[in-house]
């Protein structure tokens, strides 16, 4: 079986406080039915990848139960660097796309899932047409307890005019039972799932991103797991540059 959410205790005071989304205003606009995303193109190693025609950006993201495949090795530790066992995206979480472009994004999720405390985010939201693509099947939600962690994106609060934007994705986990497929860095994962959307970005701009499951460590009650991995960026948050 693959290696699972094997939290490590925090090691200290955790740096940052995730703060918890609320007030979200949805406009909902006219539905114009579920269509499957095609053609959309897959770069897997590449995080930005521009193509014809102009405006078009690319990007892949992993998401992983350990850090192993992502953190290299750190004060002599095998690998995983500092916190082998935290959650987390690959391979940076530091991104960077054009202005005024249709980003195509593609992440693969290797993780299980873990019940979210909010069900705003086992929609998806903000992304052309309102669905997501999971292992080629269009879908605009699942349940909350199917999800493995999410990827929100949104504006920071002293953004200029323009510089809104917001969208979130909830990333469906693995099956708790599902055999080892893949070894990467000499460690077993299942075969992932395969999400996949796209949204639009405007002005030139610096944005957030992160997941809103409980998939860390520390902290308690309503925010039970969201220290640890979940308030670091390189972890299970990071920004996102749009640039022109």
């Amino acid at each position: 079986m693959a290696e699972r959410r094997t939290q490590k205790p925090a090691g200290g005071p955790v740096g940052a406080v995730l703060a918890v989304v609320i007030g979200f205003v949805v406009v909902l606009g006219a539905w114009q039915g579920v269509r499957v995303l095609t053609n959309l193109g897959y770069e897997p190693t590449a995080l930005v990848a521009s193509t014809a025609p102009a405006h078009r950006a690319f990007v892949t993201l992993e998401s992983y139960p350990n850090s192993y495949p992502c953190h290299g090795s750190a004060s002599g530790a095998p690998g995983g660097g500092g916190n082998p066992g935290w959650v987390t995206f690959c391979p940076s979480t530091s991104l960077q796309v054009p202005a005024n472009s249709l980003v195509t994004m593609t992440i693969l999720e290797y993780d299980t899932a873990t019940t979210l405390h909010n069900s705003f985010f086992d929609k998806v939201r903000g992304t052309l047409g309102g669905t997501m693509s999971l292992n080629g099947s269009p879908i605009a939600g699942v349940p909350a307890s199917d999800v493995a962690h999410t990827f929100t994106l949104q504006s920071l609060p002293n953004n200029a005019p323009g510089q809104y934007l917001f969208l979130s994705v909830p990333l469906v986990g693995v099956a708790s039972t599902a055999p080892n497929a893949v070894t990467i860095a000499g460690h077993p994962y299942p075969k992932p799932n395969v999400i996949r959307f796209q949204f639009r970005t405007g002005a030139p701009g610096t944005y957030i991103w992160h997941c809103y499951d409980p998939c860390g460590t520390g902290l308690g009650g309503y925010q039970h797991g969201f220290g640890g991995p979940m308030a670091t960026t390189g972890y299970m948050a990071g920004t996102l540059a749009v640039v022109g």
